[in-house]
């Protein structure tokens, strides 16, 4: 039986980032027909508007939104078997 090599964490969140990203193409994509338009609908979470503190010399703006609907989560879930099955 042959060993499988461990891949860095980031090779994993940089796969699950693509992922995301065809999935949200998807979901731009379908948005506008009624029968899938299901895959489309968002949950946001995250802090909006951005923090913004000034410190007259510095100024720091933090903020952060969560979206995920289920054709991201799909896009998630079908990256992750595809890295899988080529390892």
């Amino acid at each position: 039986m042959a060993r499988r090599t461990r891949s860095p964490w980031w090779v994993l969140a940089f796969v699950v980032a693509v992922g995301a990203l065809l999935g949200s193409v998807i979901a731009e994509a379908v948005a506008a027909y009624p029968g899938l338009s299901f895959l489309a609908r968002d949950i946001r979470a995250g802090v909006d508007p951005p923090l913004t503190v000034d410190l007259r010399f510095l100024t720091f703006t933090i903020g952060a939104t969560l979206r995920l609907n289920l054709a991201i989560l799909i896009g998630i879930v079908i990256a992750i078997w595809i890295f899988r099955l080529l390892q």
